[in-house]
């Protein structure tokens, strides 16, 4: 055989095998997305409006990147080369560990304390909390905030070499003072879980095992105060390895490593009110006819494992998964305990997504002076509340680092929730008031060194 006749081949080979993907999903199922990825939706060549759409061009070359024939197994043969040549990940999102351990990269910063929160987010989260607290107090609950541990905070041993953590406490540590100062109850979980020898947390996950979890009910049961509990960290428990890593998956999509979790010996006794689809659902509603109380727990992801042992110690048990916190789930259950979780790494979540509920009344005497403050507010008819209008903008001028922030309607003053999105410079707000507030007199108050004053210019709209 002639050389360019071999050569015409392997290269007719080649491109055959490159074509073995794009035409393989006219032939092939389509493999279910791993873990946490969304893949793109199929491209239109209209937009909603009718109109052509300019980026048709772009959503198919998209659609084609995530929906390829045997996607999920030709990433998961790069990743392994990767991980075993190169010892590098294939995924931005995950990193490698010592031991086979896997880690969420963006957690390294909290380790590092390279992105820190400053000290007015950071009072703006504690605030945000406070006004909860006192919202939950008006309606005769009570209200406990908890931060799930980092995997890097606890077991950073396990870490490849990152670098040296700069100097400073971590976000949490320097946010549990200004939460004590606010008077907003806190559960510590990290305290309980470094005193463990036992790791508590999956090596190829981000979360917590059973164990971790069971470890995180007592403690919360105890900070809570009731007497109508039992302890499961100390029962009974075998392993069956049954447990997927989320990391690990988003790794290697097709990987077939599952990991020891821990079973307890113990059952549950508490039913679910309606049948759930997975525990990633976005609302979980239980009762346990043994018990009392009712709960209401804003949950992340680790409240997967963990709402099962809540569960178990409450009449009627609410577990909501909304971002941000929907506060009229307190008067619809008729709750008398709030819990709200929320893992270490999104602790920034309280600044820039502010809850749902109506902004509290507040008193002034006499007329603050002008400060150099300047507002813009906007109006929206949002439906989020009933009978409510949201109320949301920003404050740019120099303000104290634990200023609350005031809306002025007519004769009405209230407390806005110091969270929402601003740029740099600016300080962002957010509050439900009632329809029909007196939005043609809006007026915005702050602390300038401890004094009340008057923004000095309040730009105002309404959607």
């Amino acid at each position: 055989m002639k050389l360019n006749t071999k050569a015409d081949l392997a290269m007719g080979a080649f491109l055959c095998a490159c074509l073995i993907p794009s035409l393989g999903m006219l032939i092939l199922p389509e493999e279910p997305a791993a873990a946490n990825q969304t893949l793109a939706q199929p491209p239109s060549l209209t937009t909603q409006d009718g109109s052509l759409n300019v980026q048709v061009l772009d959503e198919v070359t998209d659609y084609v990147q995530d929906h390829f024939a045997l996607r999920q197994r030709l990433i998961t043969a790069n990743a392994a080369l990767e991980s075993a040549v190169f010892q590098t990940s294939a995924q931005d999102s995950v990193l490698l560990g010592r031991e086979g351990w896997l880690f969420y990269r963006e957690t390294v910063e909290d380790y590092l304390h390279t992105d820190p929160l400053t000290d007015r987010e950071l009072f703006c989260a504690a605030r945000t909390l406070a006004l909860l607290t006192e919202y939950a107090q008006t309606r005769g609950a009570s209200l406990t905030f908890t931060a799930a541990p980092n995997k890097a905070s606890l077991y950073p041993q396990y870490l490849p070499y990152v670098g040296t953590p700069l100097e400073g406490a971590d976000d949490i540590d320097r946010l549990i003072p200004l939460l004590e100062a606010q008077g907003v109850a806190y559960a510590d979980l990290f305290a309980p879980f470094r005193r463990e020898d036992q790791v508590l947390y999956h090596a190829t996950d981000s979360h917590w095992t059973n164990w971790g979890a069971a470890l995180a009910h007592d403690t919360l049961m105890d900070s809570l105060g009731g007497s109508d509990w039992s302890p499961w960290f100390t029962q009974s428990w075998h392993t069956e390895n049954t447990h997927r890593g989320d990391l690990y998956e988003m790794l290697y999509p097709t990987g077939e490593m599952l990991e020891g979790e821990v079973v307890f010996n113990r059952e549950f006794t508490f039913r679910h009110v309606r049948p759930i689809r997975s525990p990633e659902d976005q609302h979980i509603e239980t009762e346990n006819p043994g018990k009392a109380g009712n709960l209401l727990m804003f949950r992340d992801s680790f409240g997967n494992t963990l709402y099962p042992f809540m569960a178990e110690d409450f009449g009627h048990a609410v577990f909501s998964r909304s971002m941000p916190y929907q506060m009229a789930l307190l008067e619809e259950s008729g709750v008398d305990t709030v819990v709200i979780e929320l893992v270490e790494r999104n602790l920034n979540y309280l600044v820039e997504s502010a809850p749902i509920f109506p902004a509290p009344e507040r008193l002034l005497s006499g007329q603050p002076p002008q400060g150099a403050a300047a507002a813009s507010i906007t109006a929206a008819d949002d439906g989020r509340l009933a009978g409510c209008i949201r109320l949301e903008g920003t404050l740019s001028g120099p303000i104290d680092v634990d200023s609350p922030i005031y809306i002025q309607l007519g004769a009405l003053l209230y407390e806005a929730s110091p969270a929402g999105t601003g740029g740099e410079g600016e300080s962002p707000f957010t509050l439900y008031v009632p329809a029909g507030s007196a939005l043609g007199d809006v007026r915005a108050l702050y602390l300038l060194n401890g004094q009340v004053l008057e923004a000095g210019r309040t730009d105002f709209s309404h959607n």
